[in-house]
Parts: structure tokens; C-alpha cells; sequence
């Protein structure tokens, strides 16, 4: 008896292994129906552009719109006077990281200083005007200058 259900057991082992194997044939004209409805994607190949060909791409900015102000009592921490209305391209928590920004702004050639908020925020000013016009122009020569990732979006201090 022992025998009998020993081999049973085997027997119905093997059956299960056997019965789960997945159909190679359904699997295969699955693959070719596939192959059958895929696009054709295009080549691309190494040619010169020509003379009217986009050779940079620029970020669109938008530039004409106004830029977003805010009214702070700052300490200039250089030795350096702001007018009325300065451009902030940058905000930290490090000076280190304010100063890195400014020397890189003065190697370019602004008069950029770095000022502290009263809540310890280290704001990096590329320039400084009397007039918002001026100031605004300033914003949008900066947009054009630099890429988004390096001075994200100015906006202009209003000196209390």
C-alpha cells in the first residue's frame, strides 16, 4: 500500500511540473503579431546641418513680465551701498554658498553683493537702481545671460 501511494505521489508530481510549462507557440505568435504592428522609427544620420538650421537651443523666458518684489530691511555684508531697488538672484542659508555666487557675478562683471535678512537668509544682489524701470530692464538682461538652473527666477528687493 505504502508502494501504491508512493508512486501515486510521483506521478502527480510529474503531471503538475509538466501541465504549468508555458506554450512556446502562443508566446511566439504573440511576439511576431507584435513585431508585425511595431513603428518603424526613424534613422538618424550624421549630417551637416545647414546655414538655416537651429544650431542652440535657448530656455524660453518669459521677459516681459513683471518680476515678483518684496519689501526687507537687509545688511549689506560687503562694503557696498544699495539703492532703493536691487535685483536678488540668489537666497541662502550658507554664506559660503552666497559668496560663491557673488564672486562668480563680479567675475562677469556686476558689482554684486551679498546682504543678510533678519531672518538669516544670505540674498545675493547682482544690482542695485534707484528707479524699478531700471531695475526690471536689469532682470531681464540677467534672464537672457544666464540658464534658469544658475539664478532660477530674480526678483527685486525693495530696500526699507
Amino acid at each position: 500500500m505504502k508502494r501504491i501511494l508512493f508512486f501515486g505521489t510521483i506521478a502527480l508530481i510529474c503531471h503538475l511540473t509538466t501541465s504549468c510549462r508555458g506554450n512556446y507557440e502562443a508566446t511566439k505568435n504573440a511576439y511576431e503579431k507584435a513585431m508585425e504592428a511595431a513603428v518603424e522609427r526613424p534613422t538618424i544620420t550624421a549630417d551637416t546641418p545647414t546655414d538655416d538650421a537651429i544650431t542652440e537651443i535657448q530656455p524660453m523666458v518669459n521677459q516681459t513680465a513683471e518680476a515678483r518684489e518684496r519689501s526687507e530691511s537687509v545688511n549689506v555684508l560687503d562694503d557696498a551701498t544699495l539703492s532703493t531697488y536691487s535685483v536678488v538672484v540668489g537666497s541662502f542659508k550658507q554664506r559660503t554658498n552666497a559668496n560663491d555666487m557673488r564672486d562668480r557675478l563680479k567675475e562677469d562683471g556686476y558689482q554684486a553683493v551679498v546682504a543678510q535678512n533678519a531672518h538669516g537668509m544670505y540674498r545675493v544682489i547682482a544690482c542695485s537702481f534707484a528707479s524699478r524701470t531700471e531695475a526690471n530692464i536689469a532682470r531681464s538682461e540677467l534672464l537672457k545671460r544666464y540658464t534658469a538652473n544658475y539664478i532660477g527666477n530674480p526678483w527685486l528687493l525693495i530696500q526699507e
